[in-house]
C-alpha cells in the first residue's frame, strides 16, 4: 500500500550537487521544496579522521565504491568494466571527493565545431561564466589568479593551500621542460571563508573533512536550503517517477528505509539529481504505457553517452623529499599544456596532468595506485624509508568522447536491498581515447623523469584480463542536453522534452566531459538552471512543451 503525502511545489530526487543547490533556490524562492535522499547524513564529527585505522576506513567503509562499501543504503553497480564512484548520502559525491575545482574551457563546448566527433552544447561558457562566479562564492575557491591558459575570471575566496615540498619538485620539472603549469583550484579553503576554517592538511579529504574546510554540499548548502524552508529527507529510496495520461510527472513513488512504508510524494515539478547513474536508472525504471522505452526517453539517449575520462595514474620516487603523505590530497598543481585538439597528435581532445599526493603510510605501503607494494619481511623497512616521503603522483585526466554504446541500463539479475534492478553499465575505449590516454601517460612519464624520478609506475587502471577499467569518478553525459529533440533528454534549462514538468540538474545532462574534474562546472549549471526555474515556476509547473 502506497500512502500519499501533501502536495509540494517540487520535489527531488538526491542530495547532492544538483540537488541541494535546487533546493536551495527554489527554497529561496518561497516555494515549498522535498529534496529526497536514500542514504544518510553524515555529519562531520562522524569522519574516521580520529580513528586508528583511518585508512583501513577509506578502503572499506569510506571507500568510493558501492560495490566495495555494500551498505544497505547504497545500490550495487554490475559492471566489468569499471569500478564506479558513488556515495548515497546528504552532499552526494563532494562527502568523499578531492574537491578539484577547475572549470571547463570555452573549447569543451564547441567540440561540434572543432571536429565533429561530440555534438556542440546548446550553450557556451560565456553563458555559464556568472554562474561560474556565484557557484565559487558559495563553494568557496582556493586558487592564484591570472591563469594564461583560461578566461579572465573573478576573485578566489582564499589563496591555495600550503603546496609544500612536492609543488618545488613538481614546478621544477614543469619549467625544465617549458610546459605550462599552474596552482589547480581546489573547493578546499586556505583560510576562514562563509563561517568555514581553512584547512589543517590532515592529508585525509578523501574520507571527507571533519572541519568543514572543504566544499561538502552537506555543509556549504543543505543548512542554509533547510534554513530557506526545503525539507530534506534521510534514508527514502525513489522508485519511481509516476505520469499522467498527458506524460505530465505527478510525484515520485519511495520507500522510508526506516519504516519500510511506501509513499508518493506528488508535485507541480519533478527534479532529478541521481547522478550521471541514478539518474538514467530512475528514468528506466520509470517507464509506462505513455513512456514504453523509459520516461524521457522518446529519443532513446538516456542512458547513452556514458562518460568517466580516460583516467590512468603514473606514480614515482625522487631524492628530493616531497612530503606527499602530507597537505591536501588533491592536485597541487594542473598542467594544461596538451589540453586543445592538435591533430597532429593523431587523436582529438586533449589531457591535462595533475601533480597529486600518494595518501598516508597504510596506503602506500599497500601499493597506492599503481600496485607498488612494499615487501613484506626484513626487506620492508628498508623499501619504506626509501619510498616513504619521497612520492609523486601524476594523474592523467583525458576527454573521452561521447559514444552511445557505453551506456547505462538495467541489471536483469542485480537488485538493490529494496529489490530494485541495479543499474548494468558497458563502458568501453575507442581508439581515439585509447591513443589520446597513452599519449597522456608518456607526458607524464615524461615528466616523472624531469623530476629525477628514480622509480617509475604506470598504473592505466585495468582489469585483470588486461582491458581498460577506469575508476569511474566522473558520471556524465548519460542525458545529455542539447537543441534537438531526436539527440537529446533535455534542453538547454534541463527541461525534459517529453516531459515537461521534469527538469534533471546534474552531471548527467553535460555533453561533453572536457579533460578536467567535472564538479565546478555541474555546480554552475545547477545554479543557472535552478534560478531559471525559480524565475519562471508559474509557466514551469504548467507546460505542456518547452520552455524557450
Amino acid at each position: 500500500m502506497t500512502a500519499a503525502r501533501d502536495r509540494v511545489d517540487v520535489v527531488v530526487v538526491g542530495a547532492g550537487p544538483g540537488g541541494a543547490i535546487t533546493s536551495l533556490v527554489l527554497a529561496r524562492k518561497g516555494l515549498k521544496v522535498v529534496c529526497l535522499e536514500q542514504g544518510p547524513w553524515f555529519r562531520p564529527e562522524g569522519r574516521p579522521h580520529g580513528r586508528t585505522d583511518w585508512e583501513w576506513q577509506r578502503l572499506t567503509r569510506w571507500s568510493t565504491s558501492p560495490n566495495v562499501r555494500d551498505l544497505p543504503h547504497d545500490y550495487p553497480v554490475d559492471s566489468v568494466d569499471e569500478s564506479t564512484l558513488m556515495w548515497n548520502g546528504v552532499g552526494g559525491g563532494t562527502a568523499i571527493y578531492t574537491a578539484t575545482w577547475p572549470r571547463y574551457r570555452p573549447s569543451d563546448f564547441r567540440k561540434g565545431d572543432e571536429h565533429g566527433l561530440a555534438p556542440n552544447w546548446p550553450i557556451t561558457y560565456e553563458d555559464l561564466a556568472p554562474w561560474f562566479e556565484i557557484a565559487d562564492e558559495a563553494c568557496g575557491v582556493g586558487g592564484w589568479p591570472g591563469d594564461p591558459a583560461m578566461p579572465p575570471r573573478g576573485p578566489f575566496q582564499t589563496l591555495p593551500t600550503a603546496p609544500g615540498p612536492l609543488g618545488q619538485v613538481a614546478a621544477a620539472a614543469f619549467e625544465k621542460l617549458g610546459w605550462h603549469w599552474w596552482p589547480m583550484p581546489v573547493t578546499i579553503l586556505a583560510s576562514e571563508h562563509d563561517g568555514r576554517p581553512g584547512c589543517n592538511l590532515c592529508g585525509n579529504c578523501q574520507n571527507g573533512c571533519p572541519r568543514g574546510a572543504m566544499n561538502d554540499m552537506a555543509v556549504t548548502h543543505w543548512p542554509k536550503a533547510i534554513a530557506a524552508g526545503a525539507e530534506l529527507r534521510t534514508e527514502c529510496r525513489v522508485e519511481r517517477v509516476e505520469t499522467d495520461r498527458e506524460g505530465r510527472a505527478t510525484g515520485v513513488v519511495y520507500v522510508d528505509r526506516n519504516t519500510g512504508t511506501r509513499h508518493f510524494q506528488p508535485a507541480e515539478v519533478v527534479v532529478l539529481a541521481a547522478n550521471g547513474v541514478g539518474t538514467p536508472r530512475l528514468l528506466l525504471l520509470s517507464e509506462s504505457a505513455r513512456h514504453p522505452k523509459g520516461l524521457a526517453n522518446s529519443s532513446d539517449q538516456v542512458g547513452r553517452n556514458l562518460m568517466h575520462h580516460t583516467l590512468g595514474l603514473v606514480e614515482c620516487w625522487v631524492e628530493p623529499v616531497t612530503d606527499s603523505h602530507k597537505g591536501i590530497i588533491s592536485a597541487v598543481a594542473i598542467c594544461e599544456e596538451f589540453a586543445e585538439t592538435d591533430t597532429r597528435r593523431g587523436f582529438v581532445n586533449g589531457v591535462t596532468l595533475h601533480v597529486v599526493r600518494m595518501n598516508g603510510a597504510g596506503y602506500q605501503a599497500l601499493g597506492s595506485h599503481s600496485g607498488n607494494v612494499a615487501p613484506w619481511g626484513a626487506a620492508h623497512h628498508d623499501w619504506f624509508v626509501r619510498h616513504f616521503g619521497h612520492g609523486v603522483g601524476i594523474l592523467v585526466v583525458g576527454d573521452d568522447l561521447p559514444r552511445p554504446q557505453n551506456r547505462v541500463t538495467l541489471s536483469p539479475t542485480l537488485k538493490d536491498s529494496s529489490g530494485l534492478p541495479a543499474p548494468h553499465i558497458a563502458y568501453q575505449m575507442c581508439e581515439n581515447d585509447r591513443r589520446l590516454a597513452n599519449f597522456g601517460l608518456d607526458r607524464a612519464v615524461e615528466l616523472a623523469r624531469a623530476m629525477g624520478a628514480w622509480e617509475i609506475k604506470v598504473n592505466a587502471f585495468r582489469n585483470p584480463d588486461g582491458r581498460y577499467a577506469p575508476p569511474a569518478w566522473h558520471l556524465l553525459g548519460t542525458c545529455r542536453m542539447g537543441d534537438d529533440p531526436a539527440t537529446s533528454v533535455v534542453n538547454q534549462w534541463h527541461q525534459s522534452w517529453d516531459c515537461p514538468n521534469l527538469y534533471i540538474i546534474d552531471g548527467s545532462v553535460m555533453v561533453t566531459g572536457a579533460a578536467i574534474n567535472p564538479t565546478s562546472t555541474i555546480t554552475a549549471l545547477a545554479y543557472r538552471a535552478a534560478t531559471r526555474l525559480a524565475d519562471r515556476f508559474d509557466e514551469a509547473r504548467r507546460a505542456t512543451g518547452p520552455l524557450v
